[in-house]
């Protein structure tokens, strides 16, 4: 790169991963001006709107709590008949709403004289170098120190997939128990591994998702006839009026991508296609909070504060090598004994208990709490699911 960068870092995708680091380095550069870092946020849509909705269980407060509009100390699992309520008043599950999100980012970096986002706007070129990176939009190009690439990618082929669609509805009658999430009420009869879950706002507002983990993505009309079938057969309800809809898809790797075996040292990949997600559960939003505030700590450690020096340094992985490990063994089981899934969630969360499953779940577990889970599931089948992994690896 023969020019002076324009910038320290870009990112690309301001999604939630890409506007939690855009918040992060905000922060930082207003509080250390002189060490600040120039940031540019290239994003493709036009505008925000609500367009999904983030659930977690919360162990700690982060720069978005205003976003949370919904908790619950209660949530259920059930499976061939049999239902579990399990309880936490530290940890509460709790949901965020997207919009609310896209408000609190675009306000700090609104104020911020060194964190740009340009809105409408994505790269059609990147090209790395010994230097940097150089990168093409539609607008303009630019030159930059480090790149965060956040931006969705193809699917790989033949892996597990949780793909869902939800409704938020709203009834006439009171039909849902709001003190209590119906985290997975497991479809008996599915060829694949199949289950709702529901949201419950009011008595008579919720969300209600219907959620496959499968390599095959079926077609719209399958998730609404589902979805329809579920709400007759569980609430009695025939007529309600659907106020918001939204489905994803959301890879569930073995292996998930390894950030120090990236392509280019330049270029971090973050985010859903990157090792932000647990694959296993589908959970992300906790993840990339922690992630994102990790790797911007990372960037402003130096003396210098400067990305392009010593840029393996800068890369700051989602989870830990056991996490990671324990996930792979976890979807190798489910991939060959999809039929298997409801009992091995149902033990889970009828024997473990709640806060040591909830730390689990959350990539935050102490040793007891993964020798409770490991104990909680049938040592045979996933002692060979283990040595498989290990042989295959």
């Amino acid at each position: 790169m023969n020019q002076s960068p324009d910038f320290d870092v870009v990112i690309l995708g301001g999604g939630m991963t890409g506007l939690t680091l855009a918040h992060h380095i905000a922060q930082h550069n207003a509080a250390q001006p002189a060490r600040g870092l120039k940031t540019l946020v290239l994003e493709p849509r036009e505008s925000y709107r609500r367009d999904k909705t983030w659930c977690y269980w919360r162990q700690a407060s982060t720069p978005f709590d205003e976003a949370i509009t919904h908790q619950w100390s209660q949530w259920s699992v059930s499976f061939n008949g049999e239902t579990q309520v399990c309880r936490s008043e530290h940890m509460p599950y709790v949901r965020v709403d997207s919009g609310r999100f896209y408000d609190i980012a675009q306000r700090e970096i609104e104020v911020s004289d060194s964190v740009t986002l340009r809105l409408g706007e994505a790269a059609t070129a990147m090209t790395a170098q010994h230097a940097g990176v150089a990168i093409t939009s539609e607008g303009e190009s630019c030159c930059a120190k480090k790149v965060f690439d956040t931006r969705p990618k193809p699917l790989p082929k033949d892996i597990l997939l949780q793909h869902f669609v939800g409704w938020e509805i709203e009834t006439d009658s009171d039909v849902f128990d709001p003190s209590t999430v119906i985290l997975m009420d497991f479809v008996n009869t599915a060829q694949d591994i199949h289950f709702f879950y529901v949201l419950p706002f009011s008595p008579r507002h919720a969300l209600v998702e219907t959620t496959h983990f499968s390599k095959v993505i079926p077609a719209d009309e399958i998730y609404a006839g589902e979805l329809e079938t579920y709400l007759a057969s569980r609430f009695g309800l025939r007529e309600w009026r659907t106020l918001h809809r939204e489905q994803g898809v959301i890879p569930m790797p073995r292996k998930a991508p390894d950030l120090a075996a990236r392509a280019h040292r330049q270029i971090v990949p973050l985010g859903l296609h990157s090792d932000t997600v647990k694959p296993s559960t589908g959970y992300c939003y906790p993840h990339a909070q922690q992630q994102a505030l990790a790797q911007v700590r990372a960037l402003f450690a130096r003396p210098d504060a400067n990305p392009n020096t010593n840029p393996q340094d800068h890369a700051v992985a989602a989870r830990s090598r056991l996490n990671r490990w324990l996930d792979a063994v976890f979807i190798g089981f489910l991939e060959e004994h999809p039929e298997r899934a409801g009992e091995i969630f149902y033990r889970l969360f009828s024997r473990v208990p709640s806060n040591a499953l909830v730390r689990f779940l959350s990539d935050q577990a102490r040793p007891t709490d993964v020798i409770r889970v490991m104990t909680a599931l049938p040592m045979g089948a996933f002692i060979r699911q283990t040595f498989r992994h290990v042989v295959s690896a």
